[in-house]
């Protein structure tokens, strides 16, 4: 049993070293890489753990350093109308009650096209395709 911890003991240690090198020094947290690898030699068992817990980042995108970032709040994936109209250029972005007030003009406009063609239809003059088709 002893041996088994010792050996568990030496591969995580041997893995946190092999992390902790390889690693650039931006995807290091708390303390410098000789810090974290100074501690790791030390106190093996707990300095592994410790790095790989609290030392090791493992968010893959931009660090924020312990500050609160604003949560993506649109499916799209941007953060904010501005990042989207700045992201599509010269595709249109609109606000939902932008998109809610065109889509009640274009009910309105196709209702008024369907009023017409019936006034038409029960004025005698046939059937006429829509202005908009």
């Amino acid at each position: 049993m002893g041996i088994l911890l010792s050996g568990v003991s030496v591969v995580l240690l041997v893995f946190a070293l092999i992390d902790i090198i390889t690693r650039p020094d931006s995807e290091t947290r708390g303390l410098p890489k000789v810090a974290w690898i100074l501690l790791v030699i030390i106190v093996p068992v707990v300095g592994s753990i410790v790095w790989f817990a609290i030392g090791h980042d493992w968010n893959p995108g931009p660090r924020n350093h312990g500050r609160y970032v604003d949560p993506m709040r649109h499916e799209d994936g941007y953060a904010t109308l501005g990042a989207a109209k700045t992201a599509h250029g010269h595709r249109r972005v609109m606000t939902t009650e932008q998109e809610l007030a065109e889509l009640d003009r274009e009910i309105a406009y196709w209702e008024a096209q369907a009023r017409l063609k019936r006034a038409k239809e029960a004025a005698g003059e046939g059937d006429s395709a829509p202005a908009g088709s």
